[in-house]
């Protein structure tokens, strides 16, 4: 199960972030990239279930409740991944550590590294996910602080897009791997027909640099398989679950925000992002990405 919030030691949501201000702390910010900004704006306020805070859009197949598609999504990764008993994870971009508290109780890793630049995230995740198996750490998935060949297993759950750049994370992944170790990432890329690519046109570039999602990282699966080859994985697999994923995920919010009372709780742009009657992931494709470091390298 996913881990509840406990009522008495929850903190209070902060007063709505306006798109004025928003917009200020993303101008005047340091660095390149600043996703962390982004997630401090959502906060705990934003997650689509009250009962959890998974913020990944959930894998739908078999059930309409958000907590269980929230799992059903952490669970595909850590099969796909083939986390085993024993093993030493990284988890990229781990988010308020409900994931990493989901590997820990069904896969039973020996040690499970939360990745996260937001601090806010990993605070909440080290107070309300706490485990012994789970350390959780404020750095960059570009900069991963660990040795050359020391991790099993690499994972990463609707954030490589945010990474500055996604490559140099994957870079960083082979690095860390052993040999014969895994790489299972769950990503959006641009929808990809015929080699062109759906990048949304002008609206789709303002949502980037709003979700602060580099332009290096702008391609498709066809250049995304290019690049893990490149740097030495082998065994890749880029498989769209979309179906399963962004499709029944904004007909769930369209159902919540019909409810004023949940409708509430969400900030007043996610609340008008997600209440459009078209689905704002059109051109996005939701994608399961596996690889293998080969067993000699």
């Amino acid at each position: 199960m996913s881990q509840t919030v406990p009522p008495a030691s929850a903190p209070s949501p902060a007063p709505p972030m306006s798109a004025l201000a928003l917009l200020g702390r993303l101008l005047t910010a340091r660095g390149r990239n600043r996703a962390d900004l982004c997630y401090e704006f959502m906060g705990t306020r934003n997650c689509p279930s009250t009962d959890c805070t998974y913020l990944n859009l959930g894998y739908w197949r078999g059930t309409t409740e958000y907590p269980k598609a929230a799992e059903a999504m952490v669970d595909l990764l850590a099969e796909s991944a083939g986390i085993a008993p024993g093993d030493v994870v990284v988890d990229a971009g781990c988010g308020f550590g409900d994931q990493d508290l989901r590997m820990a109780r069904t896969r039973d890793p020996a040690k499970i590294h939360g990745i996260n630049v937001t601090a806010l995230q990993v605070e909440h995740a080290r107070r309300h996910n706490a485990d012994p198996r789970i350390e959780y750490h404020v750095c960059s998935a570009t900069a991963l602080p660990f040795g050359a060949g020391s991790i099993d297993k690499v994972v990463s759950l609707e954030a490589a897009f945010h990474f500055d750049t996604r490559e140099t994370f994957l870079r960083e992944a082979f690095r860390v791997l052993k040999p014969g170790g895994r790489l299972a990432v769950i990503d959006l890329v641009p929808v990809e027909q015929a080699g062109r690519l759906n990048t949304g046109g002008l609206k789709g570039a303002l949502e980037r640099w709003a979700s602060q999602t580099p332009g290096a990282n702008v391609y498709g699966v066809t250049r995304y398989g290019e690049i893990l080859r490149a740097i030495g994985f082998a065994g890749c697999s880029l498989r769209s679950i979309a179906e399963d994923v962004t499709v029944p995920y904004v007909k769930f919010m369209h159902r919540l925000l019909a409810d004023p009372k949940e409708a509430g709780r969400f900030h007043p742009m996610i609340r008008r992002a997600m209440s459009h009657p078209n689905n704002p992931f059109a051109a996005s494709d939701y994608i399961l990405v596996t690889a293998a470091k080969p067993a000699g390298k």
